[in-house]
């Protein structure tokens, strides 16, 4: 017969009480806090980390990725709380959980692994078995210095204590005690755990499992609480230590506290034996699937840099033939939706048919804006040729390093005006710059924007509701590091006070593509790159009508 005493055990009637009572002061004082025992834990509660049971511990693909130990998908590494307020002041120098098949009487371990056919088999995964057990290999309370980053201090309700796990190697501990000091969980340290078979049946009779069913929290110094104060015990699941549930159906857990570490039994007893329930329920699986998805957009206007007053006279209904502005408006290809002529780019000085000239550099612009929810990132690349005219003389290409313009040499390249990668490091936001060039009313940097300048502050006002929205930016991609100068000066003479800028082209990128930006390690959210092209010619490149086009390729990585 089990050594715990229930409250109902005690409770007999007033004169059996009285009687028993008179009975132990006269042959036994020191037993006298068994009186306490009239006055039980109260306001308890077991929650488990995991209501499913023992044999389930994988998550719904059938593996164990997401369903680590204290997670709500494994019953087989768990973590149990117990919260219950005591009633007596005496000091507490131990608790015990005694796990059980019934609330009451003789204690059987739960479990379904075939004890009651004389006999107990392994865990089952296809069975659906399991008993269960307090797995403590290297038992250890969380420290002092550790309960503050796993403990929700606060005491009210709803309080999700804790906020956080020990480390799944248990090295920061497997279990913690605390207790409830003016509205604020407080730590209480100096405890050890144990755990062993403890049930009054037979192994093999089917009345016992075997399985641990019996922990043991002991304090040599003690904790002194006052009546009615609230206590939380803690043991998380780690990777050594946890407790199994069992197979199937409910189980109960006797609590009792003693007022020594050694000695567990009636006259050392507090508060009474009480007891919580729980019961075991397989988890619901959801499948659905995501399919991959890929939003590239290339253009020559980047719609955030467009106003719009919500409508159809503003700039951005005329270019997009919307009202208001999304979460992730798409590149556009022109200024005017209607218009025939799109995703093209006139390169060189607007007051003389966009031509090139010996002495100044022109450049133009485009944009592309890519979101994809490929877990690891996406690579844009460029495939193109260098400006040619119809009978096959071409504007030499600059070449595969980055490199600043030079007057009177024949060059085209590329490059990204989103900020270099040194400048961005760490922070590596990558925002658009779009600044122009042009100076005197001499525009050198001649873009199917022109007159737009930077993100309208409209955009702010039509996204306010969609949390999604950010700054145009790069970030996660970077910048290949040929092509992350290009938001600098080219004209020193007429704009600032020397070239920055740099610029590249690779000649074999039309049958090779070559990699502009990358990421490898996320998902790309809506990023937005400005892609700025140059040119200059000599005196002797012939006269002719030069071209090319530009293509941009988005790979995703899943």
């Amino acid at each position: 017969m089990s050594t715990l005493k229930l409250k109902s055990i005690v409770r007999r009637g007033t004169m059996l009480g009285a009687a028993l009572a008179v009975v132990a002061a006269a042959i036994a004082p020191a037993s006298l806090t068994f009186a306490d025992a009239l006055n039980p834990l109260t306001n308890r509660s077991l929650t488990l980390s995991s209501s499913s049971p023992g044999w389930d511990f994988k998550d719904g693909s059938g593996n164990a990725t997401y369903a680590q130990p204290n997670s709500g998908a494994n019953g087989k590494q768990t973590g149990n709380t117990f919260s219950f307020n005591v009633s007596s002041t005496a000091t507490i120098k131990a608790f015990t959980f005694q796990y059980c098949t019934t609330s009451a009487g003789n204690c059987m371990s739960p479990g379904n692994n075939g004890h009651s056919l004389g006999v107990r088999n392994a865990d089952s995964v296809s069975g659906k078995t399991s008993d269960l057990n307090v797995v403590t290999s290297t038992p250890s309370e969380v420290t002092s210095g550790n309960f503050s980053a796993v403990i929700d201090s606060t005491t009210g309700i709803p309080n999700r204590s804790p906020v956080a796990l020990p480390a799944l190697d248990n090295s920061q501990g497997n279990f913690v005690v605390m207790k409830d000091v003016a509205g604020t969980w407080t730590y209480s340290g100096g405890w050890t755990m144990g755990a062993v078979p403890k049930e009054d049946g037979t192994i093999g009779a089917g009345t016992a499992t075997g399985a641990n069913n019996f922990i043991t929290l002991a304090n040599t110094t003690g904790e002194s609480l006052t009546s009615a104060q609230a206590v939380r015990i803690i043991f998380f699941g780690t990777n050594t230590n946890y407790i199994t549930n069992p197979g199937a159906g409910a189980f109960f857990v006797k609590i009792n506290d003693y007022n020594d570490d050694t000695t567990l039994d009636d006259t050392t007893l507090i508060d009474g034996g009480v007891t919580v329930a729980n019961v075991m329920n397989q988890s619901i699986e959801i499948q659905t699937k995501v399919l991959e998805t890929m939003d590239f957009s290339v253009g020559t206007v980047d719609p955030y840099t467009l106003a719009s007053d919500g409508t159809t006279a503003s700039q951005f209904y005329t270019a997009s033939g919307k009202l208001s502005h999304g979460q992730c408006d798409p590149i556009l290809k022109s200024m005017d939706s209607s218009s025939a002529i799109v995703n093209t780019l006139q390169l060189g000085d607007q007051s003389a048919e966009n031509s090139l000239r010996t002495d100044k550099t022109y450049s133009t612009h485009s944009y592309w804006r890519l979101s994809s929810n490929s877990s690891a990132g996406a690579t844009v690349y460029y495939s193109g040729v260098t400006l040619k005219n119809t009978v096959g003389d071409e504007i030499a290409p600059i070449g595969t390093t980055a490199t600043s313009p030079l007057l009177g040499t024949p060059q085209f390249g590329l490059a990204l005006a989103n900020g270099t990668i040194a400048a961005n490091t760490p922070t590596a936001t990558y925002g658009v710059n779009y600044n122009t060039e042009e100076t005197s009313g001499k525009v050198y940097e001649n873009g199917a924007d022109n007159g737009t300048n930077g993100v309208d502050a409209s955009v702010a006002t039509d996204t306010a509701l969609l949390t999604g929205y950010h700054a145009p930016k790069l970030a996660p991609l970077a910048p290949e590091a040929q092509y992350d100068q290009g938001a600098g000066v080219v004209n020193a003479t007429d704009y600032g006070p020397s070239t920055t800028a740099k610029f590249a082209f690779d000649p074999t990128s039309n049958t090779v593509p070559t990699p502009i930006a990358s990421e490898s390690a996320s998902v790309v959210d809506c990023v937005t790159a400005k892609v700025r092209y140059i040119a200059n010619i000599a005196a002797t490149t012939p006269a002719g009508i030069y071209t090319t086009k530009i293509n941009y390729i988005a790979a995703p990585q899943y």
